[in-house]
């Protein structure tokens, strides 16, 4: 990395950004106003600290979360955030060179959803498209956030930054932490720990363990694993290898980074019997939600009840953190879950008459609302159909007629699940268009008109229930 980096990470410009960085989604809270107030002044000051090297960062703030788990969360000052963000903006691209795909926390285009993805496709190259055993080391780091050892962590960055100002600002970021349990600091040599809530402290944490990340790939060279955070899985079809590869890597966490592995979360499991990994318990043909992670959003759905029914809470804010899980549910194996809640959220949050600032996501969720009340049979059959079996066989398979598969696929299509011309050839919807002199005409006017006897009733249903999903209105 460049030299002298610590003037683009005080340059007013980089403040400015940093700022704006620090702000999103908190714009309405009274520490960002009052900083915005005189936004000017306030950079420049921070600027002249960073400049004369006066900086001090504020004492946190820590309070305890416990949802979903215990953590105890620290706080940091607004200013002091935009300082952080300041130095990611700068350090972070040249740290993250190193880093290896598979890890997916706190970097653009990556994730815990692209996390589950990479998984989904390990386990179909270890299992051989599930042909043979496949194993799965889930592991992850016993108190990690608290654990981390300042010094080691100063000597990694030093490898890749040469600037002794940002060298110097980073420990007094690090420097900043709650007291200890006795009461008071320690030595800085001997400080642990960072706070959780920092981004600085989010972009160090992958900086630790990509010392694990290289050790794994190329010392130990498994393929395939991936990393979030401290929470980390390598699959492989041989137990016994990935026994000799925990030991190796518990050694290797001791040894070169103090810290070790959670005792009672590091473990060897089978795929067939379902391997948790973030938010998601993963087996072969199918991901569950973790019963936690359901029983947590369940709380919430109740307290945003609570606020809706006594006024503080708008409907769309709620529909907003409503659709925020539903996606995240979706990744898994949750149609039928879905869709009751669904169901659910209509029930207990009816609208009112109040004004929509988003529109579409409105128009989207109503949409949503709507296709809840699809019966789950009909979900089947699109599933079947996409794997494209006949309606002869999807009948066959279900034990039903083929009238009521053609019902679920004028279902779907009326729905905009599924597509018209995904069923009815292109020269068949031209025919009957021709026909349809009316958009709500009845099957047998149509059929009278048509001179081809090969077009079923059935058919003619598809193309009206195509022109029924671009008139039909949300209400």
């Amino acid at each position: 990395m460049e030299r002298n980096i610590y003037e683009k990470i005080y340059s007013l410009d980089n403040l400015e950004i940093a700022f704006r960085k620090a702000k999103t989604g908190k714009s309405k809270r009274r520490y960002v106003k009052r900083f915005q107030s005189d936004l000017k002044n306030n950079l420049l000051k921070l600027r002249e600290e960073l400049v004369n090297q006066t900086y001090q960062p504020n004492k946190l703030k820590t309070f305890i979360l416990r949802d979903p788990k215990t953590r105890k969360i620290s706080k940091s000052a607004f200013r002091d955030r935009v300082v952080h963000n300041a130095v990611c903006n700068v350090i972070s691209p040249d740290l993250e060179k190193s880093f290896i795909y598979d890890s997916h926390a706190n970097q653009i285009g990556k994730g815990t959803l692209k996390a589950i993805e990479r998984f989904d496709y390990f386990k179909r190259k270890v299992s051989k498209n599930n042909t043979r055993e496949c194993f799965v080391l889930k592991a992850d780091i016993k108190h990690y956030f608290e654990e981390i050892d300042h010094d080691i962590l100063i000597n990694i960055i030093k490898r890749k930054i040469d600037d002794e100002k940002t060298i110097w600002l980073i420990k007094q970021i690090l420097a900043n932490v709650p007291l200890n349990r006795g009461g008071g600091r320690t030595d800085f040599d001997q400080i642990k720990g960072m706070p959780l809530g920092n981004l600085t402290s989010q972009s160090f944490a992958n900086v630790y363990l990509n010392e694990l990340d290289q050790f794994v790939k190329h010392k130990l060279r498994a393929k395939y694993y991936i990393r979030y955070v401290d929470d980390f899985v390598i699959l492989h079809n041989s137990k016994k290898q990935l026994e000799i590869w925990k030991e190796e890597i518990s050694k290797f966490l001791k040894e070169k980074l103090k810290i070790e592995l959670h005792p009672s979360k590091s473990k060897i499991l089978r795929l067939e019997n379902g391997a948790t990994f973030l938010g998601f318990r993963i087996f072969f043909n199918h991901k569950l939600l973790r019963k936690s992670n359901i029983g947590n959003f369940e709380r919430k759905f109740n307290q945003m009840k609570i606020l809706f029914d006594e006024g503080f809470l708008e409907r769309e804010k709620a529909v907003e953190c409503f659709e925020g899980w539903l996606s995240y549910a979706s990744h898994g194996n949750t149609f039928k879950y879905r869709k009751n809640l669904v169901k659910m959220f209509s029930k207990n949050f009816p609208c009112r008459k109040e004004p929509v600032k988003n529109q579409k996501n409105y128009i989207n969720f109503q949409k949503k609302i709507t296709e809840s009340d699809l019966k789950f049979a009909v979900q089947k059959t699109l599933f079947l159909y996409r794997k494209r079996m006949s309606i002869e066989d999807i009948a066959l398979n279900e034990g039903v007629k083929e009238s009521t598969i053609w019902a679920h696929l004028i279902n779907l299509i009326e729905h905009k699940q599924i597509h018209v011309s995904e069923v009815i050839s292109k020269e068949k919807r031209y025919k009957i268009l021709r026909k349809i002199y009316r958009k709500n005409e009845g099957l047998k006017d149509i059929k009278k008109r048509l001179s081809d006897s090969s077009i079923t009733y059935d058919e003619i249903a598809c193309v009206m229930a195509g022109i029924k999903s671009r008139i039909k209105k949300v209400s």
